[in-house]
């Protein structure tokens, strides 16, 4: 029996689909409007926020929704406007700051393009992994954004062991409303992130199949990274990077030639799946 070809392409962003310099590669640009001519969807599931993923989502060509915020949020790029959204539930707002204060923790705020934070700004160069649209305040425990409508996450850096503890009192009086996860920044410093459990990449991927009339059995997915492993199981076909987390190498079916941040893997899997020249 024949195969049928997958019908839809399903990109991370950093590490994988972008170079170190957060540029796309020519090659990977050609070829994944090649995919779209050859009828393929080509669309973008990232934990950047919609204003560092459009001017991507626009070169690659891309049409209908982006998963961004490991999916909290699926935005239509020809709108710009949000057609599925979790938010942080006004009423765990308060606790959740309280706890961080408690916590002597630096706060984040994450709104649905925007990143709000206080006057200091030596973590200025890693929030902009999520977008370049930074807003400063005088006192960040008491600025506008913690009653905005469109808070995706609320985040905090400091000493994981207090970082862990935050989290471990959220779960506790919120079970099974806040998800959490603990990370490292580039200068080591421990980094909480709070946003809804229920939605990832492996959700958002299936929604992004079903907005196109597709199943997530039609999608190859690539990724490179531990937020990559939920689309990465669920796919039809899926892809890790070359250097890539080891758990998403494990999570993956195939691991690709390209490596993390060098560009290529549209190009490779134009080729490799679709057997389409791209050069």
């Amino acid at each position: 029996m024949t195969r049928t070809p997958p019908r839809m392409l399903v990109l991370d962003l950093d590490g994988t689909t972008l170079l170190a310099d957060g540029t796309l590669d020519p090659r990977d640009i050609r070829a994944a409007l090649a995919l779209r001519d050859h009828g393929v969807a080509v669309t973008i599931a990232t934990g950047r926020l919609y204003s560092g993923t459009c001017r991507v989502a626009r070169e690659l060509g891309v049409t209908g929704s982006v998963a961004v915020m490991n999916g909290s949020e699926l935005v239509d790029v020809a709108t710009d406007r949000a057609v599925h959204a979790r938010y942080v539930r006004p009423g765990h707002r308060g606790r959740i700051r309280e706890i961080l204060a408690e916590g002597d923790l630096v706060p984040f705020l994450f709104g649905s393009r925007t990143i709000h934070l206080g006057p200091d700004r030596r973590y200025t160069p890693y929030l902009s992994i999520w977008t370049d649209d930074l807003v400063h305040h005088d006192d960040p425990w008491a600025c506008e954004a913690w009653h905005a409508a469109d808070l995706v996450s609320v985040s905090a850096v400091g000493p994981e062991a207090r970082l862990a503890r935050a989290l471990e009192q959220l779960h506790a009086e919120f079970p099974g409303e806040i998800g959490g996860e603990i990370f490292r920044t580039w200068d080591g410093d421990g980094f909480l992130n709070l946003r809804c459990p229920s939605e990832d990449k492996g959700t958002a991927l299936v929604r992004l199949a079903q907005e196109r009339g597709l199943t997530a059995a039609d999608c190859v997915a690539v990724g490179d990274w531990t937020n990559d492993l939920p689309m990465l199981r669920v796919a039809g076909r899926s892809f890790a990077m070359a250097g890539a987390d080891p758990a998403a190498v494990e999570a993956a079916d195939e691991v690709l030639e390209s490596p993390r941040h060098g560009g290529g893997a549209v190009a490779e899997l134009a080729v490799r799946v679709w057997g389409l020249n791209v050069a």
